[in-house]
């Protein structure tokens, strides 16, 4: 902690906090993915015929299946990309997709019609515009009507096999099919998590200017602060010291009077609705710092936060007189001079 001040071992621990909450939600993002990974495991371990996940009452899409085919045949394509198929097995009649892009790498492996070859797959619902080209196809290759909208399940079932190649199945592309709710937590915790630790690690490290670097106990920023002298405006979280204007709202930002090149009064709107209103302080080595934030929702808040900057950027040029102060073009022609020098 730093001294007996409140607000700034206010602010520390806040930032502490956020590396806390951020390391956790990281934790968790490990853990999700662990249980996904898991998951994903056990599902392909128990693959079941595609012909048991049909007859199943619950669970019927996204499990990844098998079938034993002897032979299959296109009836429908969607888009340019996929292809639909029905397939058989000694018994039975499937349907199932794949992608135009691996059709001859299935294709290669029909050599001899009587042999039975396993795809894998994933199981989704058939779509209802597929069962009209299904039936079609199926009568008019047996020349007959083996097949009509009454029998189809029976004759087919109601989920296809979304065939994969066996590496994609027991690999990284299986994983992300299976997994995808486990992912999305992940990603969203680990996006939070990831977030609230930067931001808390950054904000922690610009405490640093409050350290002790003389030796004697004595931070001369921290001393100011506690000075009699000193002025903090509690709404912008901001402190007005004899050398440094030290802003404590996310982390300190501390910069000395004497440093600052130019400031001015940016208002901040959301969808068209001014909200607050902050000041943009610019130091002679081109640096940036944003702080002040005040409330202007509303006349009397609005009121207040403007009479705060004011003063503020009054007292800034009583202990700067060659500060540039308020947004014009005079001023933006010097700044951008400044970025050239630098």
């Amino acid at each position: 902690m730093f001294s007996n001040n409140k607000i700034i071992n206010s602010e520390y621990r806040k930032c502490k906090a956020k590396i806390i909450a951020g390391f956790i939600l990281c934790v968790l993002t490990a853990c999700l993915l662990l249980a996904g990974a898991i998951h994903y495991s056990d599902l392909k371990k128990n693959a079941v015929h595609l012909n048991d996940v049909i007859i199943r009452d619950t669970e019927k899409t996204g499990q990844i299946a098998y079938a034993d085919i002897q032979g299959y045949m296109q009836f429908a394509t969607y888009g340019d990309d996929l292809g639909y198929y029905i397939a058989w097995d000694e018994d039975l009649f499937y349907i199932m997709s794949i992608k135009e892009k691996d059709y001859d790498y299935f294709e290669k492996r029909f050599t001899d019609d009587t042999v039975s070859y396993r795809f894998w797959g994933f199981t989704e619902e058939i779509p209802e515009e597929a069962k009209s080209y299904a039936i079609k196809t199926l009568n008019d290759e047996l020349e007959q009507e083996y097949v009509n909208y009454n029998n189809f399940y029976d004759v087919f079932g109601d989920v296809y096999l979304a065939v994969e190649k066996e590496p994609k199945v027991t690999g990284i592309g299986g994983f992300f099919k299976t997994s995808s709710m486990y992912l999305m937590g992940a990603f969203l915790t680990g996006l939070f998590g990831l977030i609230l630790l930067l931001t808390g690690l950054s904000e922690k490290k610009s405490f640093k200017v409050l350290e002790d670097t003389s030796g004697i106990g004595n931070n001369q920023i921290l001393s100011q602060i506690e000075a009699d002298t000193t002025k903090y405006y509690e709404n912008l979280k901001l402190y007005l010291t004899d050398d440094y204007l030290v802003s404590v709202r996310n982390g300190i930002s501390a910069v000395r009077y004497s440093d600052i090149f130019w400031a001015y009064v940016t208002k901040h709107r959301t969808n068209g609705i001014s909200d607050y209103n902050y000041l943009n302080i610019v130091t002679k080595d081109g640096a940036r710092i944003m702080c002040g934030n005040g409330n202007t929702f509303g006349k009397k808040r609005s009121a207040a936060t403007g009479q705060d900057h004011d003063e503020i950027l009054g007292f800034i040029r009583e202990k700067n007189e060659s500060v540039r102060l308020g947004y014009d073009q005079e001023n933006l022609a010097a700044f951008n001079e400044l970025k050239k020098k630098s």
